[in-house]
């Protein structure tokens, strides 16, 4: 159980099969706009221990995420603390993004936008779209202009770029993904700006809808919890082991966002109303159960205590953005606004224990010894800051 404590939910990219490269498409429809900004209904005031953790957290965040050479970092800025974020250089975040990582290529609808997963030893999208993900989550405007490679475009470029690259064949079951954890950031991405019906022209000549595209993962959504749904029914319980939504990333909460948010946006069939409700009750459901067991682990192997308080802060972190985000909207299913204190108490509890450990102040250091544990300490602490600010109003979530 340890071992997977430590290697479900790390930002390691996964190693991708070979697919059928797309062709060039020439129906490229470009975004809807950015979405609307909606608030928690009932913003949570935070204890003033609740209001440290959350400060130092926001300084942590800031100090490790808008360094000019770290665009992974960069995006998970993004997301934590808005489209306007500044780097140390004083250039705009967005600006500097597209300007220093992105491509152009050319399709028969016109020169569209990527990000590459690397330059070098310089990770930019260890996940496929994670880029697109975090701008359309931090509110930025489609309409907005960039320069690449010398050339003016528009951030929306680099969403008809993402068409251009992803497709998904009902009939077939042949897609642009290697595995259906690479779903999770293309589909919030994508649902984020997507007009209602889009549609876009397959490799084989078939037609790849959102609505299609979202069903689809809601289907392996539910594959990979169904040992959840089973334990929860009988009263079984369940371990750890790498299995299903364990072998997804940081625990399956990126799946679970983006499902969510493509339904709320109103992608997807009728019929599948079921995902929300579904994936909330099994996220509280698994909640206490994987903070026991990290806890227990905590208490069994204190040597390994710097990587299981990471794990936690992920735990905590993530689970919180994932229920205020469902809050936000205002959905029929979603949690009250006073449901979340109990995991907006654990992320600071968690804080505290990261800070006592001296794994806080010593994150320079471990910049350069664990690069990998530095990176899930950086985007860990992002994605509870933005768990945080959501609970607290500071931050909208945009639908």
């Amino acid at each position: 159980m340890l071992l997977w404590l430590f290697l479900a939910c790390g930002n390691n990219p996964e190693p991708t099969p070979d697919v059928t490269p797309p062709v060039k498409q020439v129906d490229l429809p470009g975004p809807a706009g950015a979405g609307t900004p909606r608030q928690i209904p009932a913003p949570l005031t935070l204890t003033p221990a609740q209001s440290d953790a959350a400060g130092e957290l926001d300084g942590l965040v800031r100090a490790h995420t808008r360094t000019p050479g770290n665009p992974w970092a960069i995006a998970h800025g993004l997301v934590a603390l808005g489209h306007d974020l500044m780097l140390e250089n004083d250039q705009p975040a967005v600006e500097w993004l597209f300007s220093t990582y992105a491509e152009r290529f050319e399709t028969q609808a016109g020169w569209v936008l990527r990000f590459p997963e690397a330059d070098g030893s310089t990770r930019i999208e260890p996940h496929p779209d994670l880029i697109l993900k975090a701008l359309a989550d931090a509110g930025v405007d489609p309409e907005r202009m960039v320069t690449v490679e010398g050339e003016g475009h528009v951030v929306g470029d680099l969403y008809r770029g993402v068409l251009a690259e992803t497709y998904f064949s009902k009939s077939s079951g042949r897609s642009s993904f290697g595995q259906a954890n690479e779903l999770a950031w293309t589909l919030m991405g994508l649902a984020s700006w997507a007009p209602k019906d889009t549609q876009w022209t397959t490799p084989a000549k078939e037609t790849t809808s959102i609505d299609e595209l979202t069903d689809h993962a809601w289907l392996k959504l539910s594959s990979a919890t169904s040992f959840l749904a089973k334990a929860k029914k009988t009263g079984t319980g369940f371990q750890k082991r790498g299995q299903g939504i364990f072998a997804f990333t940081c625990g399956g909460a990126h799946m679970i966002q983006g499902v969510n948010h493509a339904r709320l946006r109103g992608f997807g069939h009728a019929s599948l109303d079921g995902p929300i409700k579904v994936q909330r009750d099994l996220m509280i459901y698994r909640y206490p159960i994987e903070l026991a067991q990290i806890d227990a682990a905590l208490a069994a192997h204190p040597k390994y205590a710097s990587a299981l308080l990471i794990q936690r802060l992920k735990l905590t972190g993530h689970t919180l953005e994932t229920l205020a985000r469902l809050s936000a909207s205002g959905h029929e299913d979603a949690p009250s606004s006073d449901s979340l204190s109990p995991y907006v108490e654990a992320v600071a509890e968690t804080t505290l224990l990261l800070r006592k450990s001296g794994l806080l102040s010593q994150i320079d250091q471990l910049k350069s010894s664990d690069e990998q544990r530095y990176l899930d300490l950086v985007g860990d602490s992002a994605h509870a800051l933005r768990g945080l600010r959501i609970a607290t109003g500071q931050s909208p979530v945009y639908y």
